[in-house]
């Protein structure tokens, strides 16, 4: 399961996140990623994504090589269970399916952070037309799945900071596109959720 969970996750971050990105790149000559080193709060946002991911990233990599080093890391003994773990990994597929048919949604659309930079298209079709943040829906459900495989203070942590980041990160990106949509965008949200209810 150990070994699984790695595969998986790095198999997650190579198709939701790398190929999608140089796809885009390819396509437009636009590069996706777009926090930069400037002292705003996207960028400060972007600065702890990449802290929590590094920190995901060395948890599941100990959990699959170096099992005798969970133990210092404060397991939750009471929600150590098999039914637990096949959750948490049916919240893992789930979240991937979410978020791959998201990208497909946005097509070349795909950016990760704010562009200022170029033309802002509103995407609506498919999971759009049913949350707002489809892609950042399945990133929680994503935390919410690798917490139940491995419950423990490095996880929760994981769980928490990246819940609020990704509420700041949507609140900015909201406040980004009323300014460059206007009424098209406030139409959007008076329509569509921002997560499902």
């Amino acid at each position: 399961m150990a070994t699984y969970l790695f595969t998986f996750y790095c198999t997650f971050l190579v198709v939701l996140f790398v190929m999608p990105s140089y796809r885009t790149y390819k396509k437009t000559g636009i590069n996706p990623f777009k926090f930069t080193k400037d002292e705003t709060a996207i960028n400060y946002v972007g600065k702890a994504y990449k802290i929590i991911s590094a920190i995901a990233f060395i948890t599941i990599t100990l959990n699959a090589f170096l099992p005798r080093a969970m133990q210092y890391l404060a397991t939750i003994e009471y929600l150590k269970s098999d039914i637990i773990v096949w959750i948490g990994f049916g919240f893992l597929h789930l979240a991937f399916l979410v978020i791959f048919i998201a990208q497909r949604n946005m097509a070349n659309e795909w950016r990760i952070g704010i562009d200022d930079e170029n033309k802002v298209n509103l995407i609506t079709k498919g999971l759009f037309g049913i949350s707002r943040n489809p892609i950042f829906l399945g990133v929680l459900i994503a935390f919410v799945g690798m917490f139940l495989i491995i419950p423990n203070a490095v996880t929760f942590v994981i769980l928490i900071s990246g819940f609020i980041v990704i509420q700041v990160q949507v609140r900015l990106e909201e406040e980004f596109l009323i300014k460059q949509l206007g009424e098209e965008y406030i139409v959007y949200m008076n329509n569509v959720k921002r997560w499902l209810i």
